[in-house]
């Protein structure tokens, strides 16, 4: 299957914007070069997995809070870059990829997240199981004493 410019350009953007993510962590000693270290060894696969696994999701949660909060009918990249519905390239790849992801952004946008709840999810979306570092990294977030919506943010954070 060849790519057409279009889907070099989506993946290009998510590239950078998973880039941006992570140096805005590295910043702000969120990650770590051992992180990152871990991670090109692939030793460690609870570490490794961080910045292999955590990182993208992590900044693909990013665009789709940023997409919400902007009102987008798509997902929000950077450079103004959004994808919808009507400009998406048409292959299986992408379908795979942009469905399941439109339907989580609108699974997080009905349960209209407060900003310590969308702190505490970008904790363990970067994190996963590693509750050492979630507990570490003190970004304001607060799990929800509701017990439907903790349960939807769960679920959110296994997706």
């Amino acid at each position: 299957m060849l790519f057409s410019n279009h889907n070099v350009q989506i993946w290009g953007n998510m590239m950078k914007y998973c880039e941006m993510r992570g140096k805005e962590l590295l910043d702000a000693n969120v990650l770590t070069g051992a992180d990152l270290c871990e991670w090109m060894r692939g030793k460690n696969i609870n570490e490794a997995s961080i910045v292999g696994v955590g990182l993208p999701c992590y900044s693909l949660l990013q665009a789709l809070i940023f997409s919400i909060k902007a009102n987008s009918s798509g997902v929000l990249l950077i450079e103004d870059f959004e994808i919808t519905y009507l400009n998406r390239p048409k292959d299986k790849l992408l379908d795979w990829f942009f469905n399941p992801v439109m339907v989580l952004k609108e699974q997080i946008r009905v349960i209209q997240l407060g900003e310590a709840e969308v702190r505490y999810l970008e904790k363990v979306v970067l994190f996963g199981s590693n509750k050492q570092r979630q507990e570490a990294w003190d970004n304001g977030g607060l799990m929800t004493p509701d017990a439907l919506k903790a349960a939807q943010m769960e679920g959110i954070s296994r997706r």
